[in-house]
């Protein structure tokens, strides 16, 4: 008889991320996958889209005790965590030591990076990295580059809508040069990415970079305009770059995290591809030459009908 295919643990799997992880590491065909969803979550759309693919569900959450998560983990060689980089980890991956069959743990990250004592979020994302070292646990940790959505002007619709006016007059404004290239990535890119680098020894105990290239604000502006026939550079004026500094140190933890990532993506280098080998990061784009790239216009219209629908 063939061997049993190793069982992956999503743990956050309801939210925009751990839906396309799922989706692709089933899809993949070299997983069994089970989710681990809260009493209240059960009834999400998304859950029962997931155990009609195939995904096994557990019920429990990660603030239980210890002896309660352990039993979450029975069976799991791979352990994938997407909660919130807030949400205490720690109890979840003691568990994992315990448990003894876990061939790796990926811890919440999937995003950008910067130093220590540069944005208060990515520490607490470097604090996991450190008790995954010191559990002595199999690792692989996950980057990915700054969503394309992210650098896509917002549709005034939806800014009104949803913001606030002062926040929707902040949101009017950019960060940095306008032609800087800033390294990207896509929901879908995501997905399909993790669901190699979990199935690779290669990414055992390394770090690796998701991302769909590099991209600049003036070419997203033009994505954006060629998609919505609207011009957004009249709307937008540039934020000084030592406002975005100041900011970084203001006492209102909500301005002070966007403008930390304000400087780590536009302003600072951290995120640059000519950045990985000195940071020994894998390039995800180089190990998958297969995976063919992204249509970036296609993606921007993605973007927009999505903020459309929400505006509805």
């Amino acid at each position: 008889m063939p061997a049993e295919k190793p069982l992956v643990l999503v743990v956050g799997s309801t939210g925009r991320i751990g839906s396309v992880v799922v989706k692709n590491i089933l899809g993949s065909g070299n997983f069994r996958v089970a989710i681990l969803v809260r009493k209240e979550s059960l009834k999400k759309p998304v859950v029962q889209e997931h155990k009609n693919s195939g995904a096994e569900l557990r019920v429990g959450d990660i603030s239980e005790s210890q002896e309660a998560i352990q039993k979450h983990l029975q069976g799991v060689n791979i352990l994938i965590s997407l909660v919130l980089a807030v949400v205490d980890q720690k109890p979840l991956l003691r568990a994992a030591k315990q448990v003894g069959t876990i061939s790796r743990v990926v811890p919440s990250d999937f995003g950008p990076t910067a130093p220590r004592g540069v944005v208060e979020m990515l520490d607490m994302k470097r604090d996991i990295h450190e008790f995954v070292h010191e559990l002595g646990l199999p690792f692989t940790f996950i980057e990915a580059a700054w969503w394309l959505m992210m650098l896509l002007p917002l549709p005034r619709s939806y800014m009104d809508k949803f913001l606030p006016q002062t926040q929707a007059q902040a949101q009017r404004t950019y960060a940095g040069d306008m032609h800087k290239r800033i390294t990207i990535s896509t929901l879908d890119s995501i997905g399909i990415f993790t669901a190699k680098i979990l199935a690779d020894p290669r990414t055992l105990n390394k770090s690796v970079l998701i991302h769909d290239g590099d991209m600049s604000l003036a070419e997203a502006f033009t994505y954006a305009k060629k998609v919505t026939k609207k011009d957004f550079k009249s709307e937008y004026t540039k934020i000084p770059d030592e406002v975005i500094l100041e900011n970084t140190r203001s006492s209102d933890f909500w301005v002070r995290l966007f403008a930390q990532y304000q400087n780590v993506i536009y302003l600072r280098n951290d995120n640059d591809l000519s950045t990985l080998a000195a940071r020994g990061v894998l390039n995800a784009r180089e190990m998958y030459p297969e995976i063919p790239p992204v249509d970036r216009e296609e993606e921007t219209r993605k973007c927009y009908e999505e903020y459309d629908h929400s505006s509805m």
